[in-house]
């Protein structure tokens, strides 16, 4: 299930360890209004979660901003190896 799909299930981020799996989303504006108001509520009466999505996106804005060099073709394999692994570690 996706994460609009548990959106739209009623499964809403009600404590700080939920809400980190919309953070990414959050900060790239991938989220929507709802679940972007609740993130945005919550943050504003949790400071630890305010200073993380402060930090998160600071962190994301920074990478964006430095310049994008191509990987070479070894370590591009060993890059997509080791994701493919970690996506596989999470599939039931």
């Amino acid at each position: 299930m996706s994460r609009d799909d548990r959106a739209d299930h009623g499964q809403h981020p009600e404590s700080c360890r939920d809400m980190v799996e919309y953070l990414s989303d959050y900060v790239d504006g991938d989220l929507d209004a709802a679940l972007r108001d609740m993130i945005e509520a919550h943050g504003g009466k949790c400071p630890p979660c305010r200073a993380f999505i402060r930090t998160l996106s600071a962190t994301v804005l920074a990478v964006r901003a430095l310049p994008r060099e191509p990987l070479d073709p070894r370590s591009r394999r060993a890059l997509l190896q080791a994701l493919r692994a970690a996506r596989q570690q999470k599939t039931p």
